[in-house]
């Protein structure tokens, strides 16, 4: 991953649920506001590498659990 990355379709939520963390604890464990959680985990922004590891490090996760890979391709 170089500059950041998108998520699998609610699988950060999913995660994030199960470990019983809030998006506002999350936003406050992250350091960024509600609303870009909000977007990240919604898929409606691209994440930032700094802040994907973040919240692979908070949800004991790897990369590849939540976010789609660098290099993808959809094909017909």
């Amino acid at each position: 991953m170089k500059k950041g990355a998108w998520i699998l379709e609610n699988k950060l939520k999913e995660k994030r649920e199960q470990l019983g963390y809030t998006q506002e604890q999350m936003a406050e464990k992250l350091k960024i506001s509600i609303g870009s959680y909000n977007m990240y985990e919604n898929g409606n922004r691209h994440i930032p590498k700094a802040i994907v590891n973040k919240i692979v490090n908070i949800l004991h996760l790897k990369n590849d659990d939540i976010f789609l890979p660098e290099k993808f391709t959809i094909s017909k």
